[in-house]
């Protein structure tokens, strides 16, 4: 089996197609980083906007004719109070901040986040029960919230911006005016080229039903170019001592191995670049997993890319099974790649309307499974990553067992 399983590697590797599209993939991934890179926020403007701050909050003292200092209770006017007491504030925690950026001080930055929402819900009451749906929600501020103190106990440093503003949840789902939801994304879209967020990010597109398709183009030959039916290479190989089932596993085994070693040497060349021209980042950053009735956790970022991956890995599986079904019905790569092409984005358009935790196109979704989201639209918890894992796994063994008795049946 394993003189057979490097015999199909070898054989997958001679290709030039399949150096083209390693190419490719190589140069989406620098791409991409190089996008990250240039949208990153430095601290270096984190430092800016702080003393833009400081700045302004001094000339509205000046203005108002105050110094810091000066006795408070002494302003009759409540308003005018108001908004002293406001640039008060502002000035000391943007000065806390900026002395959290110059020492590299992550616990003093993100503590500034922590007071301020700890301020917020002192003086409101949860939103959860009143089922209010309009940003930002009291379940985005909670997250916002407990996130930073993540940050601020592990110590971690942020991925900028922080503020409030920069939390958007699936429960955000009214927006005052197009221009507020379109300020709430931009917000939200944040990027960092640091190794582990990098990653994130660059997992977040490529573990989707788009590079499950790049997957199929690239292992798109493995059995068509056998010949079957048509007296090619594969009739030689029953020629010689070995059963044809071995034949059959070993390349279900090899797809799955390179597949596998390519979606590996993605994520280690994603950390190699952020290592390289930034840094490594946490491996602990913590990523948002809901919870049934307005309740959530976190999950650090690398363990959470870990399970992504390992669901993609059996979403391919899935997706190869279809392949080599169609290419021993078909005996052509492209009409086999066609077809699998096909029931894989169909199965995905219309996965809606199957509704059920053991539905395989359900999962093509990777992020949204891991994080619950699919479960908590769907309102069915049972849409999980072990269910996930079940049905492609059982749905795959089905399929690749019915391509084997078609094979059997086609090579008589």
């Amino acid at each position: 089996m394993i003189k057979f399983i490097f015999f199909e590697i070898k054989k997958a590797t001679k290709s030039a197609f399949f150096y083209m599209l390693l190419a490719l993939l190589v140069l989406v991934v620098s791409g991409y980083f190089i996008y990250n890179y240039i949208q990153t926020e430095r601290v270096e403007g984190e430092v800016e906007e702080a003393e833009f701050k400081v700045s302004a909050s001094e000339r509205s003292l000046e203005e108002m004719g105050f110094e810091i200092g000066d006795d408070l209770y002494e302003i009759t006017d409540h308003v005018e109070r108001l908004a002293i007491e406001s640039d008060i504030q502002m000035i000391e925690s943007n000065r806390t901040r900026l002395e959290g950026y110059e020492n590299h001080d992550w616990e003093k930055v993100t503590q500034v986040e922590v007071d301020m929402g700890e301020e917020h819900f002192e003086r409101f009451p949860t939103q959860a029960e009143e089922q209010v749906y309009t940003w930002m929600t009291h379940f985005s501020r909670e997250v916002h919230l407990e996130r930073n103190r993540w940050l601020r106990d592990r110590e971690i440093r942020p991925v900028f911006p922080i503020h409030s503003f920069s939390e958007l949840t699936v429960y955000d789902e009214v927006f005052n005016s197009e221009i507020e939801e379109e300020m709430a994304h931009n917000f939200n879209n944040i990027h960092s080229s640091s190794g582990f967020y990098f990653l994130y990010r660059l997992f977040e597109m490529f573990l989707t039903v788009f590079g499950a398709a790049f997957f199929l183009f690239l292992f798109g030959n493995v059995m068509t170019r056998e010949g079957l039916g048509q007296n090619g290479p594969i009739h030689f190989l029953y020629t010689q001592p070995v059963q044809r089932g071995t034949v059959f596993v070993s390349k279900v085994i090899t797809i799955a191995l390179m597949s596998l070693l390519t979606v590996v040497g993605v994520g280690l060349f994603s950390l190699l670049l952020g290592v390289v021209f930034d840094r490594l980042g946490a491996w602990d950053y913590p990523v948002l997993i809901y919870e049934p009735e307005f309740q959530f956790s976190f999950m650090p970022m690398g363990i959470f890319s870990l399970w992504s991956a390992m669901l993609f890995l059996m979403v391919l599986v899935f997706c190869y099974s279809w392949l080599f079904l169609f290419s021993v019905l078909a005996r052509r790569t492209s009409i086999a790649i066609g077809l699998t092409l096909a029931v894989v984005f169909l199965g995905v358009q219309f996965s809606e309307q199957l509704v059920g935790a053991y539905n395989p196109f359900l999962y093509f979704d990777v992020y949204e499974i891991i994080t619950f989201e699919t479960a908590l639209v769907q309102e069915n918890f049972n849409i999980n990553l072990v269910n996930g894992v079940v049905s492609l796994g059982v749905s795959s063994l089905l399929i690749l067992v019915v391509s084997y008795f078609v094979m059997k049946v086609k090579m008589k």
